[in-house]
């Protein structure tokens, strides 16, 4: 009976997700997205109230119990249905988790090399390229005519892996360059991700349809209002670094995500993938770095200065997705 009565509900989701007018009042409300992410960023660096952000949303305590509420907003909105969606779809999922955690890393590490970056803009670069999707991916996959359930198994996917795979990487292309505590790593990622997010997973199988349901409406409002505290504090933080980030940081925040989604876009058509929708949300969810969770590992253990890259991050990858999504919004995936 109760299986019954998830279902029901369930379907009850689909029918609301899949409704015109309802399509027509997220996309209106999400658009404001990269939006909000700019005002947030300004209020950030701004001088009246920079010292106030930063001392309250821009300390660690803070970021990290946003990061925790963003994840677990996220496992709350995992159902069974995107699961059984996504194993249709599983070559897209084990592409992704390949460039996210194959080629990105390596493609941070070049571009460090290449640039000549200081050691704590390299770290800073390197930690983008090395950390799991964001949850902003799931917005643009939905804004680009993408497949949004495929979007947020790969997300959630590469979240779980990376909890492993990110202090992997950061000991294996860092070691050279400072020292690195894998296990303190580790330990970090397990708090700020893997337990919130599989926190939410749980509730999510043992509530009650009827309680669950209002909760998984304002899942969105929550993870939009967490990644606002946390571009605002990361702004906050880079702001008083702002005479030692220079140009280097701001190109770093968009040449990796626009040369990652390039080459995957390229890698989609070699392979001849023919699901437009799919392809779209590929592109998407490996340029859609989480710079939230690269800002707060850098600060919890490299300092200030090298959180000034994911710190920018926030903002440009933003307005990035924004631009990509509008794009791919006036051609028709199919």
């Amino acid at each position: 009976m109760m299986d019954q009565h998830r279902a029901t509900a369930s379907n009850d989701d689909n029918h609301e997700i899949i409704s015109p007018s309802t399509i027509d009042k997220q996309q209106s409300r999400l658009w404001l997205a990269p939006l909000w992410t700019v005002i947030a960023s300004i209020l950030g660096v701004a001088p009246p109230t920079r010292s106030l952000i930063q001392s309250t949303f821009g300390t660690i305590p803070l970021l990290q119990s946003a990061l925790a509420l963003l994840m677990l907003s996220m496992g709350l909105t995992i159902t069974p249905q995107d699961l059984t969606a996504a194993t249709r779809q599983s070559n897209i999922v084990l592409l992704n988790m390949v460039a996210c955690f194959g080629m990105m890393p390596l493609l941070a590490a070049l571009l460090a090399k290449t640039f000549q970056l200081t050691p704590p803009h390299a770290i800073g670069t390197i930690l983008l390229g090395c950390v799991s999707g964001g949850q902003a991916s799931n917005l643009f996959a939905l804004l680009a005519g993408g497949d949004v359930a495929l979007s947020v198994v790969c997300t959630f996917s590469t979240t779980l892996v990376g909890v492993l795979a990110t202090p992997l990487w950061i000991q294996c292309l860092l070691k050279t360059t400072v020292p690195i505590h894998a296990t303190a790593m580790l330990r970090s990622i397990a708090s700020l991700v893997l337990i919130p997010l599989t926190s939410g997973l749980l509730l999510g199988y043992f509530l009650s349809p009827k309680l669950l349901h209002p909760i998984r409406r304002q899942c969105p409002n929550v993870g939009l209002a967490a990644t606002m505290v946390l571009v605002a504090g990361g702004a906050s933080n880079a702001s008083s670094l702002a005479t030692t980030i220079g140009y280097s940081a701001v190109a770093m925040s968009c040449l990796l995500p626009v040369l990652g989604g390039a080459v995957t876009l390229g890698m989609a058509r070699l392979l001849r993938l023919s699901n437009e929708a799919s392809v779209r949300t590929l592109v998407i969810e490996v340029f859609s770095k989480s710079p939230t969770l690269a800002h707060v590992l850098a600060l919890r253990h490299f300092g200030g200065a090298a959180a000034a890259i994911p710190a920018v991050a926030m903002v440009s990858l933003a307005l990035l997705g924004a631009l990509v999504a509008a794009v791919w919004q006036s051609v028709d995936p199919q």
